[in-house]
């Protein structure tokens, strides 16, 4: 079997797609265009494609990325034609990527995103929220989890935040997305909101995911950089 990291984006309709319905929609796209799928061994084989870390419905992205092998070694531009003419609007591969089998999988490895949120509300409120979030040396608030609702410190996963006012209002965000801990965008415009931001609409994109090493790299740089490991 041979690994292969694929980039891909989810705008329009389908940034409403579930994880699992992200996953349908990719292995489909694989059926239809009759690439090798490695499956797993067992009573209930299933297709080895794994997404790097679930979007939440909603959120639009242009730097999503799966693990997935194949039987036998392809031509990496043939696979990204070839998923493109089965996927349907809205969702688009990227870049693929053929990865050495020594290399970690990608989920165990990403440490941050980068997202941009479009944003209805007064500017000074924002910049003035911002300032005092920064200030903080701790920002505990209810983050919800598998057993329920519990106090999380999300300063430490707040690791950039800038504003700009270009034809509206943007924040970019750099946020912990690993496995030791996450933060969702959402949970920190809700914090805003309690810092008395008036959220009139919002609009949210993932620009990219990272890897740290001396400084935040993005995935496929990474991987691209690493070839021969």
């Amino acid at each position: 079997m041979v690994r292969y990291l694929i980039k891909f984006q989810k705008t329009d309709l389908i940034k409403f797609l579930s994880h699992l319905d992200t996953m349908r929609t990719l292995y489909r796209a694989m059926k239809r265009a009759n690439l090798p799928i490695t499956y797993s061994k067992g009573f209930n084989p299933h297709p080895s494609i794994s997404i790097t870390s679930p979007l939440s419905v909603g959120i639009a992205s242009l730097g999503e990325y799966a693990d997935v092998e194949f039987d036998k070694e392809l031509d990496e531009d043939f696979i990204k034609y070839s998923l493109n003419k089965n996927l349907p609007l809205g969702m688009k591969i990227l870049d693929c990527i053929k990865v050495n089998s020594k290399m970690p999988s990608s989920m165990s490895i990403v440490e941050a995103a980068r997202y941009e949120i479009s944003l209805k509300c007064d500017l000074e409120s924002l910049k003035n929220a911002v300032d005092k979030i920064k200030k903080q040396d701790n920002l505990f608030v209810l983050k919800r989890t598998k057993t329920g609702e519990k106090e999380v410190n999300i300063k430490p996963m707040i690791y950039d935040i800038k504003l700009r006012d270009d034809k509206g209002i943007k924040m970019e965000v750099v946020l912990q997305n690993s496995n030791k801990g996450s933060l969702n965008p959402e949970l920190l415009l809700n914090t805003l909101r309690n810092y008395g931001v008036d959220i009139k609409e919002e609009n949210i994109t993932r620009i990219d995911m990272y890897v740290r090493k001396d400084k935040l790299i993005e995935l496929d740089k990474f991987y691209k950089n690493n070839l021969g490991c």
